[in-house]
């Protein structure tokens, strides 16, 4: 009788232990769009799809070219999650991050998810206008792919890559009398033949160039009053697949892998080191369907949709699925000072002369 009595002693004195170890096992269940973002628990994804379901939709603001990857992509997220209605809205990068901005401050908080190349990733993390978050498929990208903040928390994942490299007419000119460094740009034999991208393509470019190369060499490349066009790189591209010009180095490999495969006379070569453009998907704060939102980043980063991007001539940043280009990459810009001097150089260089 005393052991038994001993035994039933210890017993309870064991229950608030027991309790507290089974409280501190179970995850608490988040309740604001911030702590969903960031959650970790065993039924994350139960969590997200019961709430998904209520929510029924999903606002994706992108700088993604709509037939080539967005389309696709979401055609497969709503084949997974048909209860969630996708509305799209595409822009480029200065017109998403202005509509982003006028819309935050008349608070008015539309957007779910945004997709956009680093120039727009800063600002936006500069602005503090980004929720860190956290998905379990972000143990599968490079380090070079995941912005973190200052505390280390994630604010953005790259899904993509591509290179800003010098695309050529195969029919007009041979590989072997292509500029072989950015120095060569500078020969006045390619007077006349030679197309920039007036858009952010061509400031990254000329960014690249004065970070690696100096001032000096930008201000001779300058000289050369090469056709200056105030459009996209895809637009250049198109013009040197007509033969209007020999070739630019404003051009991005992605797009010319994807019209060379549909027989277009046209081919790239990378003047190292690269500038790259990491499409990335990042969370907004105070969007108004969280629980869609973390079940559409988690998506996006799987290897499904890396390989669509593959199929599209992108690079993937996750591991398990081996890059196209081997080139020397540069990642910049790296805060939107150093934009704002490149763009500065770049009107008073190519534009105000």
């Amino acid at each position: 009788m005393k052991t038994t009595h001993y035994s039933r002693i210890l017993f309870l004195l064991a229950i608030p232990v027991m309790l507290a170890g089974a409280a501190q096992g179970a995850a608490k269940r988040p309740v604001t769009p911030a702590e969903l973002a960031l959650y970790k628990g065993a039924d994350r994804q139960q969590i997200l799809e019961e709430g998904a379901k209520k929510e029924g939709r999903l606002v994706l603001y992108t700088t993604g070219i709509l037939n080539q990857t967005v389309t696709p992509k979401i055609n497969a997220f709503q084949k997974k999650y048909p209860y969630i209605k996708v509305e799209v809205w595409r822009a480029e990068t200065t017109n998403l991050v202005a509509k982003f901005l006028q819309e935050y401050g008349a608070g008015r908080h539309a957007v779910d998810v945004i997709e956009v190349t680093q120039s727009g990733e800063i600002y936006l993390e500069e602005k503090k206008m980004l929720q860190p978050f956290y998905s379990p498929h972000l143990a599968f990208l490079e380090n070079d792919a995941i912005k973190k903040g200052p505390a280390g928390e994630v604010l953005a994942a790259g899904h993509y890559e591509s290179g800003r490299v010098l695309g050529y007419n195969t029919k007009l000119v041979k590989k072997e009398q292509l500029p072989k460094t950015n120095k060569d740009l500078a020969d006045p034999k390619w007077r006349g033949k030679v197309a920039i991208a007036g858009s952010s393509s061509g400031v990254n470019w000329m960014g690249t160039i004065l970070n690696f190369d100096g001032e000096e060499l930008v201000q001779k490349i300058a000289r050369q009053n090469y056709d200056l066009h105030e459009v996209s790189a895809r637009a250049v591209l198109d013009m040197i697949i007509n033969g209007e010009y020999v070739f630019s180095p404003t051009c991005t490999d992605s797009h010319i892998i994807a019209s060379k495969k549909k027989g277009a006379p046209v081919d790239w070569v990378p003047l190292e080191p690269v500038q790259v453009n990491s499409g990335q998907i990042m969370m907004p704060k105070h969007p108004q369907n969280p629980h869609a939102v973390m079940l559409f980043i988690d998506f996006d980063l799987t290897r499904e949709v890396g390989e669509l991007y593959r199929k599209t001539g992108y690079d993937s940043p996750r591991k398990d699925i081996p890059d196209q280009k081997t080139y020397k990459k540069y990642y910049g810009p790296d805060s939107t000072e150093q934009f704002a001097k490149w763009l500065e150089l770049f009107n008073k260089y190519f534009i105000k002369k």
